[in-house]
């Protein structure tokens, strides 16, 4: 596989700016994108899949410095890709993607086409069509992505599958997603040196580690600038909205952290833990009584869904109901029964250790 190199001139705050206009009116080739610092994009490339019989939430933009564009150039040495997150209130693919792909890890994607259920190419699948066909075209030497939310996730996605070099905002873990040798880059280190990710610290969005999946690459914690969004705040997700990176950059582009210069979440990857066997037993049972806690809250919540649907015409002919029963149920199946085993493993274990001390 061809190995890219890094973008030579974006800085932090131009992937952000990227990340945050893509959401705008850019989807048509040869817009204008105004960066930071004075810098100047133009879009070569773009996708908007909810105009086609996917419909599965994928809009992206491929992008050049302006001074590099020509409409009739056919190749770009460095190309950066810009993938849309989810839009609230509209109501397309980007749910399907948020709940079956990202949350629940479903590689899978069911849709009504014609009014049959068929198999459809998720927004993962079309935006590694996407960065594959454009990368074809133009032979760039550096490929960078960028976005925000499902937008971010889609970013890590094709990165950590390409090994492509990534900058995102509140990125939500989809690891699970990736193929065996994507996940072999990420468990080996290769995506810590080429994709990094910055969120706050009340967003459950970009905290999300898709149930204790390797992250792919590195996150820090960046500062807020106390932009208000209450409703949101209800949902655990105050800090997750674009604007509240506005003005939170140094003069070298790069991001304000909580604690500089060291943010990084997840920074204790060496450290030694020791536990008795009494606090093992104690922790694998509230561990069990919390994943109990979460199947009762899932089932509920999939309840009351399937009642609302049921009473509306949204329910797409009656195909969202089963798919969401069967969303539910694999979830149940390949993560809750996979953590109770896994605890009560462990609570077996401690019960060995301890017997084996008790004998000495």
């Amino acid at each position: 596989m061809t190995e890219f190199q890094k973008n030579p001139i974006a800085t932090d705050q131009d992937y952000f700016e990227l990340a945050d206009q893509v959401y705008g009116d850019v989807l048509q080739k040869g817009t204008e994108i105004k960066g930071s610092e004075g810098k100047k994009w133009v879009v070569i490339e773009s996708i908007d899949t909810n105009q086609s019989e996917a419909k599965n939430g994928l809009q992206a933009i491929a992008v050049v410095p302006a001074k590099d564009y020509d409409p009739d150039k056919t190749q770009y040495d460095n190309i950066i890709y810009s993938f849309r997150g989810t839009e609230f209130g509209k109501f397309d693919g980007d749910l399907s993607t948020d709940t079956f792909q990202i949350t629940m890890g479903m590689k899978d994607n069911w849709g009504a086409v014609g009014g049959d259920i068929q198999k459809l190419p998720t927004s993962f699948d079309s935006s590694l069509e996407f960065v594959d066909r454009v990368n074809k075209t133009y032979k760039p030497i550096s490929v960078h992505t960028t976005g925000h939310s499902k937008g971010a996730a889609e970013a890590d996605f094709v990165a950590a599958e390409r090994n492509f070099y990534a900058t995102t905002y509140a990125a939500p873990n989809i690891y699970r997603l990736l193929s065996d040798e994507a996940k072999k880059r990420v468990d080996e280190g290769v995506m810590d040196h080429k994709a990094v990710d910055y969120t706050h610290e009340k967003d459950a969005v970009g905290n999300f580690e898709q149930f204790g999946a390797n992250p792919i690459g590195k996150q820090y914690i960046v500062k807020s600038n106390g932009t208000s969004h209450g409703v949101l705040g209800l949902l655990l997700m105050a800090e997750h909205p674009m604007d509240t990176f506005q003005g939170m950059f140094h003069s070298d582009g790069s991001p304000m952290l909580v604690s500089e210069p060291h943010g990084v979440i997840r920074q204790a990857k060496n450290t030694e833990i020791h536990l008795k066997v009494e606090d093992i037993q104690a922790i694998t049972t509230d561990l069990k009584r919390e994943i109990d806690h979460i199947n009762e809250q899932i089932v509920e919540a999939s309840s009351k869904i399937i009642q609302v649907l049921q009473q509306s015409p949204a329910s797409v002919d009656g195909n969202l109901i089963p798919t969401i029963t069967y969303a539910v149920n694999q979830f149940q199946r390949n993560y809750m029964e996979s953590l109770r085993s896994t605890s009560d493993f462990i609570y077996q274990k401690a019960n060995e250790f301890e017997r084996v001390d008790n004998e000495r």
